[in-house]
């Protein structure tokens, strides 16, 4: 197929004018053909059942269907050649392996028969009449120490009630022995006994002891009890030799016993080995014997050869292209386009949750928005520029607080946000140069004992301030610092607390609120934030006002959320809040200038 052009031609693909480096024209074009037929060959294969699919894509149909065709037909021809090898193969392998088996076989048999002769252990377990299980083996001294242990346990049987039979009437009077009393003999010198006692009596009651009949009476007596005492011995010896006979048969086969056991104890050594010889010739031989069995099966099956692979559907033309499909990749496009659009939506609101625009703290804070606070390189400076864009913005700030409430501009403001660096204290100093431009004296006060940073704005000391107030080290005038703004104060944080929400909540604390707001018109508290911290909650408490800072872009509505909640539910009331470093453009507001033209001309100073 690589050497004809027109396979190419029909997939259209063009023949390669240059050969591959390393590779002649010829199997350059067998290169990229072999390449062609891959990236159109398709295999699919589920596993739930034997069956696989194969197709191929070309942009000829029938050229598509003679491929795949062919492609079964060759896979089909390759395994039963694969198999045939394999057979072969096997049988090969397996002729030497019998070889090798049948010489180990043969070795390990002569090893185990010589060994036999050498020790002269005869195996009887095959022998008439052997009890032995089938399979074990058993030596001549093996079956000979059997029966004679078998004899051993008989005589110490025999030996054991004799001693008991002799060890019973031992000890016992002749005439209590139950042997003896049974004797007829015995029995009948008793009885004569008993007679002539009866007549001695008889007669030493009417005569003396040395009359002739007494003596013969007596003489009688003593001739009848040694006769008695005779016959108990005679039948005590009787019971005994048993018992003597059996003890010195159960010795003399005990040492036998012993003797024939310790050279069996030598042959067992020897039979160990015996088995372990034997052993190998059985292993051997079950290999020889499963390798015999798997030849033959072989040598049976090799000239039949059975193709475990058939084709179930032969491929056909094709009536209808299998790719593209404009409706399907329109529909498709269309679906992954609205997925991904939600994907996007739903990962803006769950990971970008900030505020971003003034819009955003009205419709998601659902509180007032007292001003916009633009971005700025040099915020201090464009702060006391009285129209600058910075400056419109704060005078925003400072018109929507005097209209917040009916009773006017409060008499002082608490400032905070939800964290640092949020440009709470850059707030504070605009918005107190934004009042002062109504002629109206103005204190800031540092309450941010964490990370202190009015002094560094208004360019004063913090030798001493407000914490020295409270701890009555310092009146208030000597704590005051006053500006370039003879109209503007600033009350420092002064020396570091170790606790300052003990500080803060302190009922001194609350004297020093009060002495300020009688001296001047407006207080402005640079608090410390929110999360993390007690101080802004307990001081929000104290002052009439709390204005809330939010840095565009960075705070979560949920962090948010949860600072305004604890104000809210330590006591204090807040007021609006302020959007800080917000940049228009950025957000999708328009230009800088017309945007803070709408949010900065309420009053121009």
């Amino acid at each position: 197929m690589y050497a004809n052009e027109s396979f190419l031609t029909q997939m259209n693909v063009e023949p390669a004018v240059t050969p591959i480096i390393g590779l002649s024209a010829e199997e350059t074009r067998r290169e990229q053909v072999l390449r062609t037929l891959q990236r159109g060959l398709k295999v699919d294969y589920t596993g739930n059942t034997r069956i696989a699919q194969l197709s191929f894509t070309s942009p000829n149909p029938k050229l598509a269907a003679q491929v795949a065709n062919a492609y079964a037909d060759s896979f089909i021809r390759n395994n039963l050649a694969r198999k045939l090898n394999t057979s072969t193969y096997a049988l090969d392998f397996l002729r030497g392996q019998l070889t090798e088996a049948q010489q180990r076989l043969q070795q390990s048999e002569r090893d185990a028969l010589g060994y036999a002769r050498r020790t002269r252990i005869v195996d009887v377990a095959n022998a008439a009449g052997s009890s032995s299980q089938p399979g074990q083996s058993q030596s001549l001294l093996s079956a000979q120490l059997v029966q004679l242990n078998q004899a051993y346990t008989t005589a110490l049987a025999d030996r054991i009630q004799a001693e008991e039979k002799w060890e019973r009437i031992r000890l016992l009077p002749t005439l209590q022995i139950p042997e003896v009393l049974a004797n007829n003999s015995v029995a009948d010198l008793l009885q004569r006994r008993a007679q002539i006692l009866t007549s001695l009596e008889e007669q030493t009651a009417t005569r003396r002891d040395d009359h002739p009949a007494v003596l013969q009476a007596r003489s009688q007596v003593r001739e009848i009890n040694a006769q008695i005492g005779l016959l108990g011995n005679n039948i005590r010896n009787s019971i005994r030799a048993p018992y003597t006979i059996a003890l010195a048969r159960e010795k003399e086969i005990a040492n036998s016993v012993e003797t024939l056991k310790n050279t069996t104890l030598v042959e067992q050594n020897q039979g160990i080995e015996l088995s372990i010889l034997q052993r190998e010739a059985g292993t051997n031989r079950q290999q020889y014997d499963s390798l015999l069995k798997r030849y033959n099966e072989l040598n049976a099956e090799a000239g039949v050869q059975t193709n475990n692979l058939s084709v179930v559907d032969r491929a056909e033309v094709p009536r209808q292209t299998s790719w593209p499909r404009p409706m399907l990749t329109l529909l498709a496009a269309l679906i992954a386009a609205t997925i991904l659009s939600v994907i996007v939506i739903i990962a803006r609101e769950q990971l970008f949750d900030a505020i971003r625009s003034p819009d955003d703290i009205e419709d998601r804070l659902k509180m007032p928005l007292l001003g916009t606070v633009p971005i700025s390189e040099n915020a201090t400076s464009d702060a006391v520029a009285p129209k600058s864009a910075l400056s419109e913005a704060f005078s925003s700030i400072r018109t929507n607080l005097s209209v917040a409430s009916q009773d006017g501009m409060p008499h002082s403001i608490m400032l905070t946000s939800t964290q640092a660096s949020e440009g709470k204290s850059n707030a504070c100093f605009g918005l107190a140069h934004s009042v002062t431009r109504q002629g109206k004296r103005v204190l800031v006060v540092d309450v941010d004992y964490r990370r202190p940073n009015v002094h560094k704005l208004f360019g004063v000391a913090n030798d001493i301030g407000l914490s020295n107030v409270i701890t009555g080290q310092v009146e208030i005038e000597v704590a005051v610092k006053h500006t370039d703004n003879d109209l503007l104060d600033v009350l420092t944080a002064g020396t570091p607390p170790p606790n300052p929400t003990e500080l803060i909540s302190s009922p001194h604390m609350q004297t020093v609120i009060a002495d300020l707001e009688k001296a001047y018109d407006l207080v402005i508290y640079d608090s410390a934030p929110v999360l993390g911290l007690a101080d802004a909650v307990v001081l929000s408490a104290r002052t009439p006002a709390t204005l809330f800072v939010i840095e565009a872009g960075r705070s979560s509505v949920r962090a948010i959320t949860g600072a305004i909640a604890r104000i809210r539910r330590g006591g204090g009331h807040v007021t609006g809040a302020v959007l800080t470093k917000f940049d228009p453009g950025k957000f999708g507001y328009g230009s800088h200038d017309a945007y803070y033209y709408d949010y900065g001309n309420d009053e121009r100073d």
